[in-house]
Order: C-alpha cells, then sequence, then structure tokens
C-alpha cells in the first residue's frame, strides 16, 4: 500500500503527493481525524446514511468531472471552443463540491449540501486547501476564478470577438487531479475514523436519504434516476457504510456511468465517453 504522512493509504496519490509537503498533509491529516472522531464516536444511523450519500455524490461528481474534461478535450480538438469555457469550469466545480462533502464543516441540512452554491463550494474548497499550503491555494483561487470569469463572459456577455481572451489553460488537468486527490484523502480518513470508533450496529442506510439522490424536483420538474436507486439499494444490502471514495466507485457502476453518454450510432469523430476515463483520477 502506498505510504503518505506516516500513514497507509488506499490510492496511489501523485498530485497531492507532489504539491504538498509531507509535514503539511500529517498536519492536515491529524486536523482531520481529531474533527472525524467527534462524528464516528457518535454514529449513528441516521449519520451513516448522510456520509454514505455525501461520498457517493462525490465520487459520482470525480466521474462527472472526467466526463466534462474528456467533453472539453474533444470541443476544443474539432473547433467547438464555444462551449469549452463552460466545460472547463464545470469540471472543476464539480470537484470543488466533492471536496465539500467530504467535510464535517460543511452541514448536510437534510440534502440541501448537495445544491451547495458555487461560491460556497469554491471558498469552501479553498479554505482546505489553505491548510496544506497557502501559496498553493492562492494560486488555485486565481485559476479557479479565471475560468468561472471566462464561463460567464461566454455565457452571458456573447462577446463579439468571440473566445480571443480565453487564456490557455497549462495548469488545468493538475488543478482537477489535486482536487480530486484532496477529496480522496479526506474520505479515506473518514473511513479510517469510522472503522476505530463506530458501532457498527448503526451500520445501515435509512431509504429517506437515498431518495434525496435518486430522485429531485428542479422548478416544479421531477427526475428520477433508476440507475442511483439500484446502486444505493446495492450499497444498502452489501456495503452499509461510508468507504473512501475510490471503493464507491464500483466498476459497473464505472461503466453504467459513462455508457450512458454512448452515442446511440456509431459514427466517424463522435464522442466516446470511455475514452480518457483515469486522466483525472485512478477510476477503477
Amino acid at each position: 500500500m502506498p505510504t503518505l504522512a506516516g500513514r497507509d493509504w488506499y490510492y496511489d496519490y501523485r498530485e497531492l503527493d507532489a504539491v504538498f509537503s509531507e509535514v503539511s498533509c500529517e498536519k492536515v491529516s491529524a486536523s482531520l481525524l481529531k474533527r472525524y472522531s467527534a462524528l464516528t464516536k457518535a454514529w449513528s444511523p441516521e449519520l451513516n446514511s448522510e456520509w454514505t450519500c455525501r461520498l457517493f455524490m462525490a465520487a459520482k461528481l470525480v466521474m462527472s468531472s472526467t466526463l466534462h474534461v474528456n467533453a472539453a478535450h474533444f470541443a476544443d480538438d474539432r473547433n467547438l471552443r464555444v462551449v469549452v469555457p463552460y466545460l472547463r469550469y464545470y469540471s472543476v466545480l464539480s470537484l470543488l463540491r466533492a471536496v465539500c462533502y467530504t467535510l464535517p464543516e460543511h452541514e448536510w441540512k437534510d440534502g440541501q449540501l448537495i445544491q451547495i452554491p458555487h461560491g460556497k463550494a469554491i471558498d469552501g474548497a479553498l479554505e482546505h486547501l489553505r491548510r496544506f499550503d497557502k501559496a498553493v491555494a492562492d494560486s488555485a483561487e486565481k485559476e479557479i476564478r479565471e475560468l468561472k470569469a471566462e464561463r460567464e463572459l461566454i455565457s452571458y456577455r456573447a462577446p463579439s470577438s468571440g473566445d480571443d481572451q480565453v487564456s490557455e489553460k497549462n495548469q488545468f488537468l493538475s488543478l482537477c487531479m489535486l482536487l480530486a486527490e484532496v477529496a480522496q484523502f479526506n474520505s479515506e480518513l473518514l473511513e479510517s475514523s469510522l472503522l476505530k470508533y463506530a458501532d457498527r450496529a448503526h451500520f445501515r442506510i435509512l431509504p429517506e436519504y437515498t431518495k434525496r439522490i435518486a430522485s429531485v424536483e428542479i422548478d416544479g420538474h421531477y427526475f428520477g434516476d433508476r440507475e442511483d436507486a439500484y446502486r444505493l439499494g446495492y450499497l444498502a444490502r452489501k456495503q452499509p457504510h461510508p468507504v473512501n471514495m475510490q471503493h464507491f466507485m464500483k466498476e459497473g457502476h464505472v461503466e453504467d456511468f459513462f455508457g450512458a453518454w454512448v452515442a446511440d450510432k456509431e459514427a466517424e469523430k463522435i464522442f466516446n465517453p470511455d475514452e480518457m476515463q483515469q486522466i483525472i483520477f485512478d477510476i477503477p
């Protein structure tokens, strides 16, 4: 197993290990474990259900970000540049939200956390990055806010000069990898605390929590996701407690998640969502 900050890890970190020092990772790890222990020592079916939903959603957002990164690459390669700022920004936003879902400071609030606003997701994730390294967090903030501004420029202002002011993003993939790995780092520490302190009698998933994931109403429109309902039902039977984020990415779920975006018919030069699935994270 890979080692970092004096611990063994499931995930083989690449970007996080390269960007942050061993000392800072150990400091953040100790702080997070202390905060997680306040939860896991008082574990309950409600907390078990909440954190299963939080990490299941975080895992889906990493997969969603990967899909957006790949779509941006495809679009840019084929001169469909008008959508690239949107895809880049939402790739990063998904990962910022995933980071926030793994942090105990962001309260569940009966599922409202799932709809965390852009600003709070940005600020919350950056606050966490600053615990590792302020300079790295400041650099990440600059790029995140530039991505957001460029997306708004194209989407809201429809510039007659097109995207001539949208800059190259040489650090874009590195930023995505770092955010995904930070979310994984957090989730591994939660799992460690859970296995150390939690009462296993509370390892059950309450259906009222999973319904908030598998069904949603937006502006009077109802959307039900049979795949999510099936996956959450599987977890309730086979894995009824939170695990680290990567371990939520079951092979069948990954195949179905990306397969849902496969074209209905074959054609040349068509987007293939199954390509580059590990471009920002080691998706199983």
